[in-house]
């Protein structure tokens, strides 16, 4: 009998205008508009690709710094533009051995 009385509660307070008008502003809420629940789960997967590709970035350039650093001297600049570009001197012969 109490499961029954409970069950009738229940009935009244989800037809009830207030509850309704409750559960209809909690629809609008999640599912419209340009803050509802399905545009803040695209911005934060779009917001994770984004951080992914930032670190990606900032991975080639710290790889670059470096590669500056090491070619600031005459002699590292001519030996990497000796093994990158295959660039020799007028007077010289090279063979490439791969």
């Amino acid at each position: 009998m109490e499961e029954k009385m409970f069950w009738n509660k229940m009935r009244k307070l989800l037809i009830n205008k207030y509850a309704i008008a409750i559960y209809v502003f909690a629809l609008l809420l999640f599912f419209m508009g340009e803050n509802s629940l399905i545009h803040y789960v695209k911005r934060a997967r779009k917001i994770r690709v984004v951080k992914e590709q930032i670190a990606q970035t900032q991975e080639e350039i710290n790889h670059a710094q470096s590669v500056i650093n090491t070619l600031s001297n005459k002699d590292s600049l001519e030996h990497f533009a000796r093994e990158e570009y295959r660039m020799h001197a007028p007077n010289e012969d090279v063979y490439i051995v791969e």
